[in-house]
């Protein structure tokens, strides 16, 4: 077939050298010239080696310009190739990364074997080099034998890492390596076999059809592995208890120690006669106010280090809380004083303060702001609790008379209702709707109970949620972001000529709960799984300012629904900065990593025998399919290419010496 057939037409320009080639013979025409008169006449010879160069020239030029023409028509040979079929191959050489093979040896075969697989590929087959744990890298592109360089050097380069792999997402991950036209995939799998990389359903394994599967197995056969499987606080808050489990004959000789924030706590040599899994305790006193970081680890290193250790936190906090009032007397302020402070964990620092507070002093060190009517703020005041808010810090505010003057709530932004709307909030309501997933809403018979004889009617912003509504459906508690903060807005004041709120049992824990929900005081220390992606408000806060254990600054990944995720790549402790304050995520490895138990033989012949089986089939049904059979293009125009820039050298090399010789001739 040809690209473009109408080039062929170019193929009449070859009249045009034989037209000048006519022209440019030599004849027997003779001129009496003076000069020559007094010589002896003699015979002209004609020179046969001069007329076979000057016919080898014009064939030159004849063939130099139907090689252009030809390859500017772009010819093709398509040949046709059953699935399956000996041929071309596109070698995939998988390396897994994951924590397990780091065990003594087991790197340094794998990467052994993955450069002989590179020095094997030959001719018009394909390589291309994937590393697999928790996620599926394309190191290097599908490539020929003449960039093994290239593999080789990205191998040197490649080292394991500290998170899992799964052989279920390798295989549902494989469909994205596409195969060229008659090419056929092998993928080349170096592993150590580990059983807990199996999925939970054996068919999770088959790799995508006409796949053929190589497992090249460089896993240790005897290992010994000693881990320490956590580290906590004991209920009296006073011990710190450390979990140790693997193989008893890796615990002669080795150490335990125990370190708070840093420093050495505690140290212990193991007893070689323990029974694990074996539970170590250490006697730390209590710890004071804060968040501390608990690490446990074990020396001297065994054969695989990066489970020796185990990292937790521990928070031991008392949050502050500023209440803002318009009064430091009044009973807005005492009222919401003693909720806050009637929670005995956690135990809340409460400072009152007038709005001007909010204004002149950073609000960085305290954990919530909680103002008994919104609208006491306006202005400066207002603009410092927004910065503070959307800097990842979070605020309660309740809806009184001051609000219920102005057209739209300070900070919320949401409207006030007008018209009948307006005149509703002057009746008295019941709650209807409660949203009882809500952490701070666990009682909603309760709710239902509460008279509100007054309230200030709004319509929620754009993207709150409400979580409590009136039967008239006017929201009375909504929730919304302000950038990296949150901010709950109550539309009712504690004021028992509005409510009776402030007389029912209810009133004490719902200021309570909100406070340390907003806080962050009820949520559990942040903790994370290598590998594993991280999506909790701590991270979101901190979005672009996460340091990894050795330091370094590590981004986050964007999800389009839950915002930026952190997937750590390491154990240790990670520091989120942001909101004025930093905070910790305690990162472990994947327990199941540390188990080295490798597959049975039987399971993986079966894994091997049901790839060949489905392979089997996909070759099967494509040799049985009438037509679409698969096929590989050969691109002649290329080769027309070649031979036009070789034509093009050694034509005015010929012309060259035929006009050489033609002047010695006339000299």
């Amino acid at each position: 077939m040809w690209i473009a057939p109408l080039a062929l037409l170019g193929l009449l320009g070859l009249a045009i050298p034989l037209w000048l080639h006519r022209f440019a013979r030599k004849t027997d025409t003779k001129h009496a010239f003076a000069s020559l008169m007094f010589l002896e006449p003699s015979d002209v010879r004609r020179n046969r080696r001069h007329e076979l160069r000057y016919w080898l020239l014009l064939l030159l030029r004849l063939l130099l310009l139907a090689a252009v023409v030809l390859a500017f028509a772009g010819p093709q040979w398509r040949l046709p190739v059953k699935a399956g079929a000996a041929g071309a191959a596109l070698h995939v050489i998988v390396v897994d990364t994951s924590l397990s093979m780091q065990y003594a040896g087991v790197w340094d075969r794998a990467r052994a074997e993955a450069t002989a697989l590179v020095g094997k590929v030959r001719g018009a087959d394909r390589m291309m080099l994937v590393a697999a744990d928790h996620r599926l890298r394309v190191l290097k592109q599908a490539s020929f034998a003449g960039e093994a360089g290239a593999f080789r050097a990205a191998l040197g380069d490649l080292t394991p890492g500290e998170s899992r792999l799964d052989y279920g997402m390798l295989a549902s991950g494989a469909t994205g390596w596409g195969a060229g036209p008659g090419e056929r995939i092998v993928v080349h799998l170096i592993t150590d076999l580990q059983a807990s990389a199996s999925p939970l359903r054996f068919a999770d394994l088959q790799l995508p059809p006409g796949v053929q599967l190589d497992i090249v197995d460089v896993g240790a056969t005897a290992v010994q592995n000693l881990r320490v499987a956590g580290v906590s606080m004991s209920e009296r808050g006073n011990e710190a208890l450390v979990r140790i489990e693997g193989d008893a004959a890796a615990l002669a000789g080795r150490t335990l120690v125990l370190e708070v924030n840093g420093a050495e706590r505690g140290r212990r040599t193991l007893s070689p006669r323990a029974t694990l899994p074996d539970v170590q305790r250490f006697e730390i006193g209590e710890l004071g106010q804060g968040e501390h970081r608990l690490a446990a680890r074990l020396t001297p290193a065994d054969d695989l280090p990066a489970d020796d250790g185990a990292y937790a936190l521990v928070r031991r906090v008392q949050p502050k809380v500023l209440l803002v009032a318009a009064s430091a007397a009044g009973d807005d302020a005492t009222y919401l004083r003693a909720a806050l402070q009637a929670l005995a964990e956690p135990r809340f620092d409460v400072e009152v303060s007038t709005a001007g507070a909010l204004a002149t002093r950073s609000l960085s060190e305290f954990a919530a702001v909680v103002v008994s009517d919104a609208g006491l703020l306006a202005g400066a005041p207002e603009q410092g609790l927004r910065k503070y808010v959307e800097a990842g810090g979070a605020a309660l505010l309740t809806l009184g008379p001051r609000t219920l003057q102005q057209r739209a709530v300070p900070l919320a932004g949401a409207q006030l209702a007008t018209g009948r709307a307006r005149a509703a909030g002057e009746a008295a309501a019941r709650v209807a709707e409660v949203e009882q997933s809500h952490p701070v809403l666990r009682e909603p018979g309760a709710w239902r109970s509460i008279r509100f004889f007054r309230h200030v009617p709004v319509i929620a912003p754009d993207g709150a949620q409400v979580l409590l509504r009136f039967e008239g459906d006017a929201p009375l508690l909504f929730e919304q972001s302000l950038a990296k903060g949150r901010l709950l807005t109550f539309a009712s004041p504690l004021d028992r000529a509005w409510n009776d709120l402030a007389i029912h049992p209810l009133f004490v824990r719902f200021i309570a709960e909100s406070t340390a929900y907003l806080a962050g005081a009820r949520a559990a220390p942040a903790t994370a799984t290598v590998g594993t992606a991280f999506e909790s408000d701590l991270a979101r806060r901190g979005a672009g300012q996460v340091f990894d254990p050795r330091g370094r600054r590590t981004m986050m990944l964007d999800a389009a629904t839950s915002g930026p995720r952190l997937v750590p790549e390491m154990a240790g402790y990670y520091e989120v900065r942001g909101g004025g304050r930093s905070d910790f995520i305690a990162v472990n490895v994947d327990p199941r990593e540390s188990r080295l138990e490798r597959m049975g033989e039987p399971a993986v012949k079966r894994w091997q025998a049901l790839q060949a089986e489905r392979a089997a089939a996909a070759t099967a049904a494509a040799s049985a399919a009438p037509s679409g059979a698969p096929e590989r293009i050969i691109p002649v125009w290329f080769w027309f290419l070649l031979a036009a820039a070789a034509l093009a050298f050694l034509e005015p090399l010929v012309a060259n010496y035929h006009l050489h010789v033609q002047r010695e001739r006339r000299a």
